[in-house]
């Protein structure tokens, strides 16, 4: 308990609303909660009275009497075992090796300290937003810049003094202080949002002496600055006294449980709190209150709020959550379900989800250099839950138990960190998979290491990150964090089981015995909370804020940032080969090793949309997109300019910032200016009809159509037209001209041959192959060899007619099973052409026939993809 100076407070005025129904579904309607509003630069310059730190006590401990949970019965039916499913009902993949760090460490920063906080315990507890880390402990509120690891300067307070606008006013003798602080980013309303208890006591006796109230702070916000306008509102209770206030976000509600104490300290029941986040985001705060969530001792203690950060889990058909462990028993957790938070909640009865194994209650924690005997190990409160997270339909938790060497519970002598995954949570739910964090080390004595105070968070690629506690006879008090990937055995951690061989992420030297905190029977104050999420932007990157030992008899706050594993190794494109000046797709495959692959949050339907997305680089050439199509694939949507032939390395950019790259992966060539795919003609009468095709168009200014005439008196090129061309294009174009003798009598009969001079834009030009047509006219059937032979993917087909008549022209697999008709109609007389695409058909030899009046004839084509 700390004492401060009093402050002028405002009045504020609570009405609440009536209860909906005497149904035990609905709860008690709250509504006019009050607001204040002010800045964050009013609250560090204004509201900054300096608080004598001999004025100042320690919250050590409010005396509040805990339901009895030692020597609770266990589940029915619970397994024996450290982990379910067990190992020997698995098949354990070839490169699983459980020593492998599942995260690597990025920035690490020490949050809070007892120098500047002056409370134990600290209850830790912080979060990440978009560009800060926010730290809440007891006695100190502070923000850090999320790239450097450094305080921003923005906040740097004392809670007491953050909330003193809505906090209970002291009469004379009384003394009022926070507590229990829970601090969580909301990604879709892009706001922050705190909650905490006040406690008023006598300034003498230092007993409570009146009910308190729930606070709650937002911003208005994803940045906080100076300007930022937070809206404070409270709830005041009238008679009982709230403790432990968990905080859980959705969509639609905002979700505080808590253990709730007479004002002389017994202990009475458990409350739900659903408040509309919209209605808070509005200034016109309400909600609903659900009491007595134990139903004849039977029902979720300490309840949590459950985090889901899922956009479409909103409107009637949403669905909120509180879980706990059961009051009345070991191995078992209990959930309550709440409908439509947004609108009129309502709340289910009591949802029994067995562990399938055992749990018991926990053991004070021994640690080297205490001196205080057994008053002086560390409290490790009880085996309440300290978080719960939905992550892609499943809900994720973890307490503290006591167990022994083998990770169960028949003879306990250290704390383990037990874990869930829970699914159905919308039917019945079931512990999908659940494992043990404990030191496996013989002998089964209390000398060992203890995890405890964890809390479990998993990131949009399945895997998962556990931070806690850890400390034992033969070590000093650390923070630890380990973990999974999404590909681990289920049921396992990676660096766990094991004891002091396996580090923690600080590395204290210093003895823990602090004078302000002897301890007691139930040993030295420790933890309460801790807190591990996972970073808004990306929705891969994990943090997670945990207590040590930071120097002689002080503890600190120490925030780890947990790297994901790296994008997949880029091993190669399809197509390999591309030319410059296009825009082409190119599909990259990657090999991944030890969790890493190549990963993007998605486009979040229904949501603000993440920050960060995946990307990629390749030398002089523009990425207009990037799809994700698996962990070991993407598609690149590339537009490529004019640059140099050669090997081009490909670099594939995850959303948090890792990349790798693939080294001369793609190939770039100079482009064809204009690919011609087709040239035919076709002779109608005393017409000539030129066909011709191109499949991709750089700079093509056009086409000049020539014609040569084979007899001895004309023998010259003679240009006879000209036809636009498109430019730049990607796609197929066809064109056209006839060459129409009609009035030129002399033309009518001969052979002649034609060509096509394609034109750039800056004058270069190319010639066509030529082609041969015989004005004296068609004298017999015939079908030519297609050209070109073989080819890819199209082809031209030429045939002749003496006289107008039905044509069929059919294509064949080698097999001799038709494929498809090309031609099936009444033709003139004269040469036609037919260009066929085979884009859809499989490499290999093919047959095409025509059919006209009695004649027939085959030819053999190659189709090379």
């Amino acid at each position: 308990m700390r004492k401060q100076l009093q402050i002028i407070f405002l009045i504020l005025f609570t009405s609440y609303g009536s209860i909906f129904s005497q149904d035990e579904s609905f709860g008690e309607r709250i509504t006019n909660l009050p607001v204040v509003e002010i800045s964050t630069g009013q609250l560090m310059q204004h509201w900054m009275p300096i608080v004598p730190a001999e004025l100042k006590r320690r919250n050590i401990g409010l005396g509040l009497k805990e339901p009895e949970r030692k020597n609770l019965p266990q589940s029915p039916g619970a397994l024996e075992l450290s982990q379910w499913p067990s190992l020997e009902s698995q098949i354990i993949p070839e490169d699983y090796n459980n020593s492998d760090a599942p995260q690597a460490y990025g920035i690490s920063f020490t949050g809070a300290v007892l120098s500047d906080a002056l409370a134990f315990p600290p209850d830790v507890m912080g979060a990440a937003g978009p560009t800060q880390y926010v730290i809440f402990v007891n006695g100190r509120l502070r923000t850090f810049n999320k790239i450097t690891g450094t305080p921003d300067g923005v906040l740097n307070i004392d809670p007491d003094i953050f909330f003193s606008v809505v906090t209970t006013p002291p009469a004379a003798n009384e003394i009022t202080y926070t507590t229990d602080p829970n601090v969580r980013y909301d990604r879709l309303s892009g706001r922050w949002f705190l909650s905490i208890v006040d406690v008023t006591l006598n300034s003498t006796t230092f007993a409570i002496t009146r009910s308190n109230r729930l606070l709650l702070a937002i911003s208005d916000g994803p940045i906080i600055t100076a300007s930022t306008i937070w809206r404070f509102i409270y709830y005041q209770n009238t008679a009982n006294f709230d403790d432990y206030p968990s905080l859980g976000l959705d969509a639609d509600g905002i979700y505080i449980g808590t253990n709730r104490f007479t004002i002389a300290g017994s202990f009475s029941n458990c409350r739900a709190y659903v408040f509309n986040k919209a209605s808070f985001i509005s200034g016109t705060p309400s909600g609903t209150i659900f009491d007595n969530l134990l139903v004849s001792g039977v029902g979720p203690f300490s309840p949590r709020g459950v985090d889901n950060p899922d956009p479409l889990n909103t409107g009637a058909t949403s669905t909120g959550y509180f879980i706990g462990v059961d009051n009345a028993t070991f191995g078992t957790l209990m959930m309550r379900r709440i409908s439509n938070p947004g609108g009129t909640p309502t709340i289910s009865s009591n949802i029994s989800i067995p562990t399938t194994i055992p749990t018991s209650f926990p053991v004070k924690v021994p640690h080297l250099g205490n001196t205080g005997g057994n008053n002086g190990r560390l409290d490790a409160l009880d085996d309440r839950l300290y978080a719960a997270a939905i992550k892609n339909g499943r809900l994720w938790t973890a307490h503290n138990i006591g167990v022994d060497n083998t990770g169960t519970t028949a003879s306990a002598t250290r704390n383990a960190s037990r874990w869930y995954e829970i699914q159905n949570l919308n039917s019945s739910p079931t512990v999908f998979q659940t494992g043990t964090l404990y030191d496996n080390t013989a002998p089964n004595n209390t000398s060992q290491r203890n995890y405890w105070i964890p809390t479990i968070a998993v990131s949009g690629q399945g895997h998962v990150a556990l931070g806690s506690s850890i400390a034992g006879s033969n070590e000093r008090i650390n923070a630890f964090t380990t973990g999974r990937l999404s590909g681990d055995p289920l049921g396992t951690l990676r660096n766990g089981p094991g004891g002091s061989a396996i580090p923690g992420y600080t590395t204290s030297i210093t003895d823990y015995n602090p004078t302000s905190d002897p301890g007691g029977t139930g040993g030295r104050r420790w933890g309460d909370y801790s807190f591990t999420c996972v970073d808004p932007n990306d929705d891969m990157t994990m943090w997670t804020a945990q207590q040590f030992c930071d120097a002689a008899n002080s503890w600190g706050v120490r925030v780890m940032q947990l790297l994901a594993p790296p994008p997949a190794n880029p091993t190669s494109c399809v197509p390999g080969q591309v030319e410059s000046q296009q825009t082409v797709n190119v599909v990259v495959n990657g090999t991944s090793t030890n969790g890493s692959g190549f990963f993007d949050p998605g486009v979040d339907v229904g949501g603000p949309g993440f920050l960060n997305r995946i990307t990629a680089s390749i030398p002089n050439v523009t990425v207009n997109s990037v799809t994700y199509n698996s962990p070991t694939q993407v598609t690149l949507n590339l537009t490529i300019g004019i640059v140099p032939p050669g090997s081009y390395n490909v670099t594939i950019i995850n959303p948090d910032g890792q990349s790798l790259t693939g080294i001369n992966l793609l190939d770039i060539t100079d482009p064809v200016p204009v690919e011609l795919t087709s040239f035919s003609a076709t002779t109608i009468g005393s017409k000539v009809k030129l066909i011709w095709n191109t499949a991709t168009e750089i700079n093509n200014y056009g086409f000049e159509v020539e014609r040569y005439a084979l007899s001895a008196e004309r023998q010259a090129w003679e240009k006879i037209g000209f036809v636009n061309g498109n430019g730049n294009s990607n796609s197929p174009k066809d064109y056209s001209f006839v060459d129409d003798f009609a009035g030129k009598p002399a033309y009518r009969t001969g052979r002649y041959s034609y060509r096509l001079k394609q034109i750039d834009n800056d004058g270069q030009f190319e010639y066509s192959k030529t082609i041969e047509v015989d004005m004296n006219g068609v004298k017999k059937y015939e079908l030519t060899q297609n050209y070109p032979n073989p080819f890819n993917p199209t082809t031209t087909i030429s045939y002749m007619l003496p006289q107008t008549g039905m044509v069929r022209l059919t294509l064949y697999n080698i097999l001799g099973q038709e494929i498809r008709t090309l031609v099936n109609e009444v033709k003139e007389a004269g040469t036609h052409t037919f260009n066929f695409d085979a884009s859809e058909l499989n490499s290999g030899m093919y047959i095409y026939r025509i059919e006209s009046g009695s004649f027939t004839q085959t030819k053999k084509m190659t189709f090379v993809k």
